[in-house]
C-alpha cells in the first residue's frame, strides 16, 4: 500500500506545483489549461489512475477545497 499512495501523492504534487497560492494555474510554467495539466500528468506518469487522481485535485484546487 506504501507505493501507491507514494505514487497518488506524487502526481497530487504535481498538479498542484502547476497552481499559484491563489489556487488559480501558474503560466510561468508554461501551463495555461487544465488540459495542458492532464497532458503533463500524461507524460509523466503515464494515463490510467495518474489521470483520475489529477482530475480530482484539480476538481479540489479550483473548487477552492485546499
Amino acid at each position: 500500500m506504501g507505493k501507491i499512495n507514494a505514487y497518488m501523492m506524487d502526481v497530487q504534487h504535481f498538479v498542484l506545483d502547476c497552481y499559484d497560492r491563489n489556487g488559480v494555474i501558474d503560466k510561468t510554467t508554461g501551463i495555461k489549461t487544465t488540459s495542458d495539466i492532464l497532458a503533463k500528468v500524461r507524460d509523466e506518469f503515464g494515463g490510467g489512475i495518474a489521470i483520475d487522481i489529477a482530475q480530482l485535485e484539480i476538481e479540489e484546487i479550483e473548487g477552492g477545497c485546499w
